[in-house]
C-alpha cells in the first residue's frame, strides 16, 4: 500500500538487524495494510503486531496508542501522495496544464487509494473527541494547504491578473473539495469522475476571470479542449 516505505523495511527472519527507523516503518507499513482492510474501529494493536510479525508490546515502544499509530499512517500516506502529485506536475510550465494535471492526479488517487481517505475520516472522527489529537490533525491539514498554496501562487503568478480570492483561502478550499469528493465517493459507493470534472471547471473559471480582469480574451477554445480530456 505504501510503496515508498518498502525499501525501508527489513522483514524478520532474514537475519538482518533492523534499526529503530526501519522497525517503525515496518510497523507503520503493517498498520496501513490492516487499517486499510478492516478500518480503524475493527483493528486492534494485536492485529497490527501480527501483520508486522512483532511482539504486541513492541508497538507501545514506538506508539503510545492506536490513535497515534493511525495519525502516523495518515501522515506517511499523505507525504507520499504529495510527493507523487509534485512529480505529476514537474516540468509543466503552463499554469493551465498544471491545474489539470494536479486534479487528474487527485482523481486517480481517489480511485486507486480510497483507503487513505477512509483512514483520514477515521482520524478526524477520533480527533474530535481528543484535544491533543485534534491539534495534530490541524497541523496535518495546515501542511497540506501549505503545499497547495505554493502551487496556487505559482499558477496565479503566471496569469495576466491575480484572483480576488486570497491564495491561502483558495488552497484550503481546493484541499477541502478534494477530501469532500473522495469521502462522498466512499459513502455513496459511486465514481467521482464527474465531480472532479466539475471542480476542474470551477478552477479553470478562475483562469477565465483573470484574463477578463486584465482586459484580455480568455483562451476559451483551449480551456474547452482541456476539459474534454480524460485522465
Amino acid at each position: 500500500m505504501i510503496t515508498a516505505l518498502d525499501s525501508a523495511i527489513a522483514v524478520q527472519g532474514t537475519g538482518v538487524e533492523v534499526d529503530d527507523a526501519g522497525r517503525r516503518s515496518q510497523i507503520v507499513h503493517a498498520a496501513a495494510a490492516v487499517l486499510g482492510r478492516q478500518g480503524y474501529a475493527a483493528t486492534s494493536l494485536k492485529d497490527v503486531a501480527r501483520e508486522a510479525k512483532v511482539a504486541p508490546g513492541l508497538l507501545h515502544y514506538y506508539f503510545e496508542s492506536k490513535e497515534e499509530l493511525l495519525l502516523e499512517v495518515v501522515v506517511v500516506m499523505e507525504r507520499q501522495m504529495i510527493s507523487e502529485w509534485k512529480t505529476a506536475v514537474t516540468g509543466l510550465e503552463d499554469p493551465l496544464e498544471r491545474i489539470v494535471a494536479g486534479l487528474d492526479h487527485a482523481e486517480m488517487r481517489c480511485a486507486e487509494q480510497p483507503e487513505f481517505f477512509r483512514l483520514l475520516l477515521d482520524l478526524y472522527t477520533v480527533g474530535l473527541s481528543s484535544p491533543a489529537l485534534r491539534v495534530r490533525c490541524a497541523e496535518l491539514c495546515s501542511h497540506l494547504v501549505d503545499e497547495i498554496e505554493l502551487e496556487v501562487r505559482n499558477v496565479l503568478g503566471s496569469l495576466p491578473a491575480y484572483t480576488l480570492v486570497p491564495p491561502r483561502v483558495l488552497a484550503g478550499t481546493i484541499a477541502d473539495a478534494i477530501d469532500g469528493i473522495a469521502l462522498s465517493g466512499l459513502v455513496l459507493q459511486q465514481p467521482v469522475a464527474a465531480r472532479f470534472h466539475a471542480l476542474k471547471v470551477l478552477l479553470l473559471s478562475v483562469v477565465v476571470t483573470a484574463f477578463v480582469t486584465a482586459g484580455q480574451e480568455p483562451p476559451v477554445t483551449r480551456l474547452a479542449e482541456m476539459l474534454g480530456r480524460h485522465p
